[in-house]
């Protein structure tokens, strides 16, 4: 009897009892994350705004090659967003904001780097080694948060998409002054050639469309735990845009920067040249005017065969005042 009592009280020890069942993370029943996400990026949001290029971008104080980096840049944190939302549009929080066909900015970023670079250069252009370190940064930071858990990529959904919507047509109108080099009486002024980014066409009311997506935002079944790991993966979207700024104002300093094919400075110093020797040239200035005028109205061809036929008018002028003097 005492040995079966013995084996009976060794084998009780051997067995380990079951752990009691952890509880379930409780879904929180209004997470409200849209606001959350907006106070907690207060303080980034505004850091953002004092770098030097961003500074620089909204007064419309950047050049053609500055801005066709940013594209640039802007190119590949969409196309490898754009995939992951893709890649986890079934995820239950992620399917809540998944909108590819208003939404979506990859097709929209390759036809303004046609527009400022040329056609024949966007495959070169957008081809994965090309990246620079910060956009490889950008883009592993948003396969990260992914590989941690899907719902944070709805951080970077909303501080890149209700960003673009909400300062993106300001930021158009300042662009087309200071690097289209348009005037609001230009027959081009609506277009939206070189400026597709900020052109939501399939969307509607963009102001109605912005509330239904924090209202899907706050919809989302997310535990307290989720949520603040949210709003830190949004945090670190601001600064991983603010890396991405800094970049292009080095590389412009260094003078790294690839070229652009569109120069709109170009011309206008042609077009200033070419009415000096007007002056002088009376009689060339009738001939001028209206290429001039077209110049106002007419597509990005035709402002520089503008250029083009400014440069031979100026050549003849020139040797018209060379013969007259010999």
């Amino acid at each position: 009897m005492l040995n079966q009592f013995l084996q009976r009280t060794e084998l009780e020890h051997l067995v380990t009892p079951e752990s009691p069942k952890q509880p379930e993370p409780e879904v929180l029943e209004n997470p409200e994350l849209a606001s959350a996400m907006r106070e907690g990026t207060k303080v980034i949001h505004r850091a953002a705004e004092t770098s030097v290029f961003t500074k620089r971008f909204l007064k419309g104080d950047i050049n053609t090659d500055e801005y066709g980096r940013y594209i640039n840049s802007l190119y590949f944190v969409y196309r490898y967003m754009e995939g992951l939302l893709e890649e986890y549009k079934e995820h239950p929080v992620v399917k809540l904001i998944y909108f590819p066909i208003e939404l979506n900015r990859r097709e929209a970023l390759e036809k303004d780097l046609a527009f400022f670079y040329g056609p024949d250069r966007v495959e070169e252009l957008t081809k994965p080694e090309t990246m620079t370190p910060a956009v490889r940064k950008y883009v592993s930071a948003m396969r990260d948060a992914c590989n941690q858990d899907p719902a944070l990529l709805i951080a970077h959904s909303y501080s890149r998409y209700l960003g673009d919507l909400s300062g993106g047509q300001i930021l158009a109108k300042r662009l087309k002054k200071h690097i289209l080099k348009l005037d609001e009486k230009d027959g081009e002024w609506d277009s939206a050639d070189g400026l597709n980014f900020y052109y939501f066409n399939n969307l509607g009311n963009q102001a109605e469309f912005k509330n239904f997506y924090r209202e899907r935002l706050n919809a989302a079944k997310v535990t307290a735990k989720t949520r603040e790991l949210i709003v830190t993966e949004a945090v670190k979207s601001f600064e991983l845009n603010i890396t991405l700024f800094d970049e292009i104002q080095e590389l412009s300093e260094a003078g790294l920067l690839a070229v652009t094919s569109y120069k709109p400075d170009q011309q206008e110093e042609a077009i200033v040249t070419l009415e000096e020797i007007d002056i002088l040239q009376k009689n060339g200035a009738d001939k001028m005017e209206p290429i001039k005028a077209e110049k106002r109205s007419k597509s990005t061809y035709i402002k520089w065969l503008t250029v083009t036929v400014a440069a031979v008018a100026i050549g003849t002028a020139v040797y018209r005042r060379y013969f007259k003097r010999n």
